[in-house]
């Protein structure tokens, strides 16, 4: 019998494909596509360089925004950014440990 399946190890757990999982895949692509679009239909066509520039620092952005922190490994940092600017007030402090929001 092959067995050359994947267990998933619980309902959390992401889809997988290749290297990368699923909402990895989908980050990258929020935030690479507009990027790619704004280096081609922003700049002009003499700027090659700057438009290059552009685009990598975007890929670069794109990758941040999906890393884990390592003062908060249970969120990413975009979701960390979105909790802040939605429940912001301007007299209350959050805190961001690691318990608070699990």
């Amino acid at each position: 019998m092959n067995d050359n399946y994947g267990v998933v190890g619980g309902i959390g757990e992401g889809i997988k494909i290749g290297l990368f999982f699923l909402h990895d895949i989908i980050c990258l692509a929020i935030i690479g596509v507009p990027g790619y679009l704004i280096s081609q239909l922003g700049f002009p066509p003499t700027q090659g360089g700057l438009s290059l520039a552009f685009f990598l620092g975007s890929i670069a952005l794109a990758f941040y925004m999906d890393m884990h922190p390592r003062s908060n490994p249970g969120k990413r940092n975009y979701q960390i950014i979105l909790m802040l600017l939605k429940d912001r007030k301007p007299t209350a402090y959050k805190s961001l440990g690691y318990y608070d929001f699990r």
